[in-house]
């Protein structure tokens, strides 16, 4: 057998995939800041819209809320990945553009 066992067989060994992408080491805690977050006051299903969905809702909500800047340092630190994959609306951005964000931070810092 290639790494499997026959089904039922406790021994049976996990196949193998692919390196995982890197996890950020340290995730910060949401501070205190929370409680002002105007998300925390709407439908949760708009941070999260399907590939078909819209995301005008949180965007819309996002552009109001005065912690906006917390909240997009706290999904940049890596609270909006799961499994490496960056998902929902964090700071009125969207994946790609955290991405960016990313990218661009990632220059500054190799550039220094």
């Amino acid at each position: 057998m290639t790494g499997r066992q026959a089904p039922g067989n406790a021994a049976a060994t996990p196949p193998q995939h692919a390196a995982t992408p890197p996890i950020t080491p340290v995730l910060l805690r949401p501070g205190a800041w929370t409680e002002f977050a105007l998300c925390a006051q709407a439908d949760p299903d708009a941070w999260f819209p399907q590939r078909s969905g819209t995301t005008a809702t949180a965007k819309r909500i996002c552009g109001a809320c005065p912690v906006r800047a917390q909240c997009l340092e706290y999904a940049l630190s890596g609270a909006d990945t799961w499994h490496g994959i960056s998902s929902g609306i964090w700071g009125g951005t969207t994946p790609r553009q955290r991405a960016v964000v990313r990218r661009a931070r990632a220059g500054k810092a190799a550039a220094a």
